[in-house]
């Protein structure tokens, strides 16, 4: 059986599927796209004991692309157990629950909620589209037109027959079985569930990662726009300083000129002076409030965006502890998993660069990530956020009139070396204690 978003599309005998493989035909509907596929053995009772859920892709022709080669029986033959659909617990091969971790790849989960994907194909194999031909039972016409139950609750209704006819043992080796398939079946809804919930946190950490990344772009190119303006300033004032001179050399040779013509020239010069000296103080009046204004527009700018990734930082450190619930909630089952399969758990730290953890130290990992980061590098966790905040933003935080001196600074890489008060001031607060 073929699926696409989600539904059944075609369906075909393992001969006919053969022959797709041999490039003898090819199928058209499929054409450059990645189909989900399911094998299914099929009884005579239109029952399926098997499935192995599996992945392949076709080129532009509706051929096979590359050398698919999957061993689908072998996978049938070492699967685990899974739902009841109608002939007993079936076997089950997909992406959480695969006997060969190399096949697992081009293997796919089915939806475990409320045994969508099992229904369909109970219902599919039931339709009989390929015309299979069919050895009615006793047992299938005594049932006939009944519906797929969930493994629980067909177990439970023949466990409860089986003891209304015959008494019989509770643990029987018939009740075992049922009860190891549903066991069986709730390990691969919660392997599946589990995958889905690390996915989805994965994404959101990313997109996070990528916001915070693109604020911090924003904050450098509005800190490059502060200091194209400081410089402009500091040329306009220059250029007003030479007006200025110019200005007073100016009238410096008209009050020599008017020395010397006599006191009427003294009087016109006089009054051009002042009307200078006015058009001077106005214009520097002028472009300095104009300058003051943009540089307060770009600090109230650069506060805003310090705010924002503040808030982006705390929404991040949530998702994190969401997820380090998430995965001390369930038990030690996925973490022994994880490691018997050749898993390494690293996180990167700043200071610490990356920092392996044994599957042991996971619990108190998640639960204060930053404690343990600290306690790796041998110093407090009080000192370790100290250095944190210098190694993430280097400038000087001695305090002036309650702010921060904010100069620029060289960053110290390692939290031993760190000294408050000392690593984190300029040279002109480098011996001043703080407000």
């Amino acid at each position: 059986m073929f699926f696409q978003d989600g539904e059944i599309v075609k369906e075909m005998y393992f001969t006919e599927f053969e022959a797709v493989l041999d490039e003898v035909v090819g199928i058209p509907d499929f054409a450059d796209s990645e189909i989900q596929s399911v094998f299914l053995p099929i009884t005579s009772q239109l029952k399926v004991t098997a499935a192995v859920f599996f992945l392949i892709r076709f080129d532009a022709q509706g051929r096979v692309t590359g050398h698919w080669n999957i061993p689908l029986r072998h996978l049938m033959d070492y699967a685990t157990l899974g739902p009841d659909l109608g002939a007993g617990p079936i076997k089950v091969a997909c992406y959480s629950a695969c006997p060969e971790e190399w096949y697992q790849k081009q293997l796919w989960d089915p939806d475990m909620e409320e045994d969508k994907t099992f229904r369909q194909i109970s219902a599919a194999a039931e339709r009989n589209r390929l015309g299979i031909l069919t050895e009615p039972s006793p047992e299938q016409a005594a049932s006939h037109g009944t519906v797929f139950q969930p493994f629980a609750k067909v177990s439970s209704n023949r466990d409860q027959s089986s003891t209304e006819n015959t008494p019989q043992p509770v643990f029987h080796r018939r009740y075992r079985q049922k009860r190891r398939a549903l066991l069986a079946q709730q390990r691969l809804a919660l392997a599946t569930q589990t995958r889905e919930w690390r996915q989805r946190v994965e994404a959101l950490e990313n997109e996070h990662v990528e916001k915070l990344a693109d604020r911090d772009a924003l904050v450098e190119q509005l800190q490059a726009n502060w200091d194209s303006e400081q410089k402009q300033r500091k040329q306009a004032e220059s250029q007003l300083q030479q007006l200025r001179r110019q200005l007073a050399d100016k009238a410096t040779e008209l009050e020599q000129s008017l020395a010397d013509s006599g006191q009427e020239y003294r009087s016109q010069l006089e009054a051009l002076r002042q009307q200078y000296q006015g058009d001077s103080e106005q214009r520097v009046t002028d472009i300095t409030a104009h300058y003051e204004e943009l540089v307060k527009k770009r600090e109230q700018e650069l506060y805003a965006r310090s705010t924002e990734i503040v808030e982006l930082r705390a929404q991040l450190s949530t998702l994190r502890e969401q997820n380090s619930g998430l995965m001390l909630s369930s038990d030690d089952h996925v973490l022994d998993e994880m490691v018997k399969k050749g898993i390494v758990f690293v996180a990167y730290h700043p200071g610490i660069e990356h920092l392996l953890i044994a599957k042991e130290e996971m619990p108190q990992y998640l639960g204060d990530p930053t404690a343990f980061a600290a306690a790796r590098c041998e110093v407090s966790e009080a000192h370790y956020k100290t250095w944190l905040a210098h190694y993430r933003l280097p400038i000087c935080r001695a305090l002036e009139e309650g702010h921060y001196c904010g100069q620029p600074i060289d960053k110290v890489i390692r939290p031993r070396l760190f000294r408050s008060g000392e690593s984190d001031r300029c040279q002109r607060h480098i011996h001043v204690p703080d407000e």
